[in-house]
Formats: C-alpha cells, sequence, structure tokens
C-alpha cells in the first residue's frame, strides 16, 4: 500500500477509478477499509481517494498532540502530494477531538 510523506509523517493512502478526485475522510479510529462500499460505488465515477488518520490503520501516529487543523493539513499535503489541486470532499464525524 502506497504511503506519503506528509507533514512529518507518513500517510497510508489508496486511489482507486478515474475522474474527478473525490477525497473520503474518515472519522475517529476508523480506517480507510471503513470506506470499501462507497469506493466500490465512487470509483465508476470518480477519481476515489481514501487514507488512514494520524495514528489510524497504517498512517504513523503523531510525535506530538494534534488538532482537527493539523489533519487538515494532513489531508492538503496528501492531495499536494498526489498533484491534485481541488477535489469533492465527504468526510465522517471525527467527534470529540
Amino acid at each position: 500500500m502506497p504511503k506519503a510523506t506528509v507533514n512529518g509523517i507518513n500517510i497510508c493512502y489508496e486511489v482507486h477509478g478515474q475522474g474527478e478526485p473525490f477525497v473520503l475522510i474518515m472519522g475517529s479510529f476508523g480506517s480507510l477499509e471503513a470506506w470499501a462500499l462507497q469506493v466500490r460505488a465512487f470509483q465508476e465515477h470518480y477519481k476515489v481517494i481514501v487514507f488512514d488518520n494520524r495514528g489510524i490503520g497504517r498512517t504513523d501516529r503523531s510525535p506530538e498532540p494534534y488538532s482537527i487543523a493539523t489533519m487538515a493539513d494532513d489531508t492538503v499535503g496528501l492531495l499536494d502530494y498526489l498533484g491534485i489541486d481541488k477535489a469533492h470532499v465527504l468526510g465522517m464525524s471525527l467527534g470529540d477531538l
């Protein structure tokens, strides 16, 4: 599984399908695999990007405390790494961070 070095950590990600970029951001404690059914449906029309947030799945743990803003920066950094300047975004609730 590919990893991108972003903001000092290695982020595990997958890209499926072709078309306009569509980023699926999982909530707290869920890995990218939780999007499996949505990826299957959306990849017919979009380039679907899924990834593990900091400390989840195969993405590195953060050496310091982090915030939702840090996680947003991670998402932008991953898109920059992939050469994507804009995308559709669907996110799951992070709960209380």
